[in-house]
């Protein structure tokens, strides 16, 4: 799926097989690949950040946020193909690690909507 990347829907581009791909991270894509990797979405930050994040995790993530963002079904991937597409990727999973640690840090940080919409900041008190 080529297009471009929407910083107030909280997601991020990521160039797989000479593709571009937008990345959403929506409460259902956070919560499926919570559940295909066994870990919370703030350890999986962690192990993004620290360089730490398995192929299978950086898959998972990967797979549900794209699909997240697919406006037709023809547009989803499988998560066979995106972990193949990561490791033959220009910096394979070094590079998909950096990309997903800002994914997922600005994910976890609760400013965004279940649908992915950036929450407006929170007045302040008078």
């Amino acid at each position: 799926m080529a297009g471009a990347a929407n910083e107030h829907r909280g997601e991020i581009d990521m160039v797989l097989g000479g593709k571009t791909y937008v990345l959403r991270p929506s409460f259902q894509a956070i919560a499926a690949f919570e559940r295909a990797t066994g870990l919370s979405l703030i350890q999986l930050t962690d192990a993004a950040r620290l360089g730490s994040l398995s192929m299978s995790g950086a898959q998972a993530v990967v797979t549900e946020c794209i699909n997240a963002a697919a406006k037709r079904d023809l547009d989803k991937v499988a998560p066979e193909r995106v972990g193949e597409l990561i490791y033959e990727a220009d910096g394979g999973l070094f590079i998909a690690q950096k990309r997903l640690a800002a994914l997922l840090s600005l994910a976890s940080t609760g400013g965004y909507t279940a649908a992915g919409e950036r929450k407006d900041p929170p007045k302040a008190a008078k």
